[in-house]
């Protein structure tokens, strides 16, 4: 029977450690049935103690509650004849365990101000070429987490699904483990919470939080920049999480090298893992995607609407949907059915213009970069460049004429913020005024841009 009750408790732990782990450190483990809550892990020395303590508590308590329904208290201590018996000797046979109260499914824990959507599923995500790469390696770090993509880096502009794949990857994870320790957190919310901690001394609470994760998921973490204690204290929660094999996910809208002001350690350990990126979605994603939004809210889109729809609305997945349900309100109200004309109708004031449609923000940046004799890959450098400046406040400055993005989406495509797009504007704006120079510059640039 003591055979039989290890066996399943091995087969639980095998999955949840690293092979190479199990094969050096589990395969010996003895489990000694105290009483009927108590189950003492006998170890040859402190510091194989120590270690089953620190890296083997968890697993091991998430293989009991698979292999019995519940986890009883785990006792790790040195071997002594006078308390545990040796590994050959006969030991109690472990009864079944009493009932205990269902563990809570921490899926937002305590002060965390985001929540997850239930419709950002793998189910509901439209896989194509332009994001192919990063949904792979989210469906593989929910299945495998901790080993192969680990951290797992996702980038891309505004509104693009990065949101989606974080949440999926926490639903997912929660389907095959109801117990496990996530947190869900902007890079914002990290960084008030390490300053609250900072002014309270509640270091501790903070510290056994974060590197408590099973998964930690951070949305943002470009937020992290120029933030030097802040990005001193992910630094320490990184080593801790990624040392004891937990998965890590990030999202940001640069790439890691390209994250202004960032430490060139957080650089070095965002690029040791999986980094994939997120491009605007094909014209044939964004027709499937339309479809799959109208799906789910139980209404078949026509094909020739959904053509309309995905031609006109090109900058990112958010303002598709945005017109779904633009639609699906003024078809209620209305009481019309839902047509190329209606959808026409509606949607005029947020469809671009044919000559916006055919221009993106990489044309003007590969037309200015040629205009001013620079490379495309200076213009979005993350590094200031004096000589590049003038060319790249010109650049934004004709995204921001002709083209329907915000700011953001904008900053996006140069790896800044919107902040730095809007000073970019107003200079050349004023410089429009003031250097003719300038004028011509703009005029000749929108002259070989066709606007």
């Amino acid at each position: 029977m003591i055979q039989e009750n290890r066996k399943k408790i091995m087969d639980a732990l095998e999955p949840r450690v690293r092979p190479e782990v199990f094969r050096t450190w589990c395969r010996d483990l003895d489990f000694v049935q105290v009483d009927e809550n108590v189950v003492h892990v006998p170890a040859p020395n402190l510091f194989y103690r120590d270690w089953l303590e620190r890296d083997l508590r968890r697993p091991l308590e998430d293989a009991f509650l698979t292999a019995f329904g519940r986890v009883p208290e785990l006792v790790f201590r040195v071997r002594d004849e006078g308390v545990d018996e040796p590994a050959g000797a006969p030991a109690p046979e472990p009864g079944p365990l009493p009932p205990a109260p269902a563990r809570p499914r921490p899926v937002d824990p305590p002060g965390n101000t985001l929540a997850i959507n239930p419709a950002f599923t793998f189910d509901t995500f439209v896989a194509g070429p332009t994001n192919r790469l990063a949904h792979a390696a989210a469906v593989a770090v929910s299945e495998c987490p901790g080993r192969d993509h680990n951290p797992l880096f996702i980038h891309g502009g505004v509104g693009l699904g990065k949101t989606h794949l974080l949440q999926a990857i926490c639903q997912a994870t929660l389907a095959r483990n109801p117990f496990a320790r996530i947190v869900y957190q902007s890079c914002e919310s990290f960084v008030n919470d390490y300053i609250s901690a900072m002014q309270k001394k509640h270091f501790e609470s903070f510290r056994a939080r974060y590197r408590g994760a099973d998964l930690l998921v951070i949305d943002d973490v470009h937020f992290l920049g120029g933030k030097d204690s802040s990005q001193e204290e992910f630094f320490h929660t990184f080593n801790a999480l990624h040392g004891a094999q937990r998965q890590i996910v990030l999202s940001s809208d640069s790439p890691p090298r390209d994250i202004r002001t960032l430490s060139e350690r957080l650089i070095s350990r965002f690029l040791s893992g999986c980094v994939a990126r997120i491009d605007a979605p094909t014209f044939e994603m964004r027709v499937a995607i339309l479809r799959k939004k109208a799906e789910t809210r139980g209404l078949p889109l026509p094909p020739d609407v959904a053509a309309f729809v995905a031609s006109r609305i090109q900058s990112n997945i958010r303002e598709l949907d945005g017109a779904i349900n633009k639609l699906i309100a003024y078809r209620s109200l209305m009481g019309r059915s839902l047509d190329l004309a209606l959808a026409q109708e509606v949607l005029n004031d947020m469809c671009v213009s044919p000559s916006s449609t055919q221009l993106r923000p990489q044309q003007i940046i590969e037309a200015v970069a040629r205009f001013y004799g620079k490379r495309p890959q200076d213009m979005t450098s993350r590094h200031w460049n004096k000589s590049t400046s003038r060319a790249r406040q010109v650049a934004m400055y004709l995204c921001k004429h002709h083209t329907t993005l915000s700011l953001a989406e904008i900053g996006a495509s140069f790896q800044k913020d919107h902040t730095t797009v809007l000073y970019s504007v107003r200079r050349i704006e004023a410089l429009l005024q003031s250097d003719p120079t300038v004028k011509v510059d703009v005029e000749s640039l929108s002259t070989q841009l066709g606007v």
